[in-house]
């Protein structure tokens, strides 16, 4: 009789521990506040969206993630949700000074923020390459994307900012592919689509 605790059967039915994976809603709002504000950066609508957008998914949703990843021991994801989980409810709070005039953040401020965050992306990306192939290719695309950003903003060139954009657009398909199989694989125990081999020898668990 099998319990919880016990490996993949044969039929490749996951058996896991009662606790659901914060991976899943981390996913998700990472999916949800980068694609909106990326495409407000696009022209296709206007920043409100992404202070709402950003500060409940893009910060509320992966802080969460990021806490519950700690109760089960996930230093990983605890540190990665986290740290993008806050950097999302600091981008709101740009905006709404902004709009207010209220503690507002002007100068190299802003892109200094975001290039911090794109180095952080690069070296989650090591780590991130001990799990599967699809991971560190996103952080990659993450690091990539914040990047230009930051380096048009600092330069007044916006065509730096357009191609981080897409490369940010990049990274949110490569989490909803991420997501499709995680959410599979924890619902109906079976693999969907594959995540690649790991780069880096280290990590048992190949799940994003």
């Amino acid at each position: 009789m099998s319990t919880l605790g016990d490996p993949p059967s044969r039929s490749g039915a996951r058996r896991h521990s009662g606790t659901a994976d914060p991976g899943l809603i981390g996913l998700l709002g990472f999916v949800i506040a980068t694609l909106t504000a990326q495409l407000a950066h696009l022209g296709v609508h206007n920043e409100s969206v992404v202070f709402w957008v950003g500060a409940a998914f893009g910060g509320i949703v992966q802080v969460t993630a990021g806490m519950l990843s700690y109760f089960i021991g996930d230093d990983f994801h605890f540190v990665v949700y986290n740290a993008f989980g806050w950097y999302w409810i600091c981008m709101p709070g740009f905006l709404l000074g902004g709009e207010l005039g209220f503690f507002e953040v002007s100068g190299p401020a802003k892109p200094l923020f975001m290039l911090i965050f794109s180095l952080l992306a690069f070296g989650f990306a090591v780590a991130g390459a001990t799990h599967n192939t699809v991971l560190p290719l996103t952080l990659l695309c993450v690091g990539i994307g914040l990047g230009l950003e930051a380096t048009g903003a600092f330069s007044g060139a916006d065509g730096f900012g357009v191609v981080g954009a897409w490369f940010l657009i990049g990274a949110s398909a490569l989490a909803t592919y991420m997501l499709i199989e995680k959410f599979y694989w924890r619902t109906m125990g079976r693999h969907v689509i594959p995540l690649g081999p790991a780069w880096i020898a280290g990590s048992a668990d190949s799940e994003s």
